[in-house]
């Protein structure tokens, strides 16, 4: 972000996109005069001290219309208050003590222009660092999915070349599906603001999108979760395990149907969350490995429950559910009032 500033700094009248010259003139004349009013109704009480009622307009009028409109304001309430606030008035004669006043009154005024462009630059520099940051983030998230997408289609053209239902074919195709799913959550991480959106709009979107890619596109989509918000690194890995446990049903709970319901949700109380995934298919086979070592899936399901620091887990209810339960921390989670968003 410095060098921003220091670009900002070597032009000092320059005008900034913050800037909104006609509401600072527009608030610096009222205020002008209302500090002129201020001046005569008070009288002879106002001696001495005269000038300083017009600091508020100095100060409105640089902080809203920029540097140059608040330098001419500061001008103009100068000029009023040498020739009309101190006897003899409506000239430029000036007594010993009130020269001292309009001396601490410009550098005042002076004090009070610098600190507010030097706040309006920082301002600045802040958004022009904010929007590179995120053009940065996207051409990050953009090359990921690229990469990705190579790679399927690598895998792709090496699986035509298998003969057909070969072992080698399935394993492939095992992993195009996965790279798939996981360009799937890229494309909803590519905007920045995905992580300041709360958890249950952000499942939502990213479950229908594999619902409609799925063969099954009928199946029911619940989400039930609580108004919480996830950092980047937490969002990536329930983003993962979403997708892979709505994939895995969409792929082995719903075989010979054309609909059937899933139920995601997300609870977060006292430092702890709970996210589950329930189908309402024909539920685990016997053979299940519940531990995790039986299949390729479970395994990565278990690698993404320990980035979260937390636990997998499988119940038998009506069909499948899959809970992870993992620390809702500053790491991870962030519950958010019921005011916000």
């Amino acid at each position: 972000m410095q060098l921003p500033i220091v670009i900002l700094r070597s032009l000092p009248f320059r005008k900034l996109p913050g800037d909104r010259p006609a509401l600072g003139v527009a608030v610096g004349i009222a205020f002008l005069l209302l500090a002129s009013v201020l001046r005569w109704l008070l009288g002879g009480m106002s001696e001495g001290f005269g000038p300083m009622t017009f600091l508020p307009a100095i100060l409105l009028a640089g902080l809203f219309g920029g540097i140059r409109i608040g330098l001419a304001f500061a001008a103009v309430c100068t000029f009023i208050a040498w020739v009309l606030f101190f006897p003899p008035y409506g000239t430029f004669t000036l007594a010993t003590p009130h020269r001292i006043s309009m001396l601490i009154f410009v550098l005042t005024a002076s004090l009070e222009l610098y600190v507010i462009w030097s706040l309006n630059v920082a301002i600045h520099a802040l958004a022009l660092s904010k929007e590179r940051s995120n053009t940065l983030f996207r051409e990050l998230q953009h090359r990921v999915a690229n990469n990705l997408q190579f790679v399927s289609a690598v895998l792709w053209a090496r699986r035509k070349a298998l003969p057909p239902d070969s072992p080698g074919m399935e394993a492939l195709d095992a992993a195009r599906g996965r790279l798939q799913m996981m360009s799937r959550v890229h494309r909803r991480l590519h905007d920045p603001k995905s992580v300041e959106a709360p958890i249950d709009e952000y499942l939502r979107d990213l479950c229908t999108d594999l619902i409609q890619a799925s063969d099954t596109p009928g199946v029911r989509l619940t989400v039930n979760a609580d108004r919480v918000v996830l950092n980047l690194e937490a969002l990536m890995s329930v983003s993962l395990i979403v997708a892979e446990l709505v994939t895995n049903s969409l792929k082995h709970a719903f075989a010979g149907r054309v609909d059937g319901a899933i139920t995601v949700s997300v609870g977060c109380s006292k430092g702890h969350c709970t996210l589950s995934v329930a189908d309402d298919g024909p539920g685990m086979p016997a053979s299940f490995d519940k531990h995790g070592t039986g299949s390729l899936g479970q395994g990565i399901l278990q690698s993404l429950a320990r980035q979260l620091r937390g636990t997998i887990s499988y119940e038998r209810d009506g069909g499948t559910v899959a809970k992870i339960d993992f620390p809702s921390d500053s790491r991870s989670a962030v519950p958010r009032k019921a005011g916000d968003g």
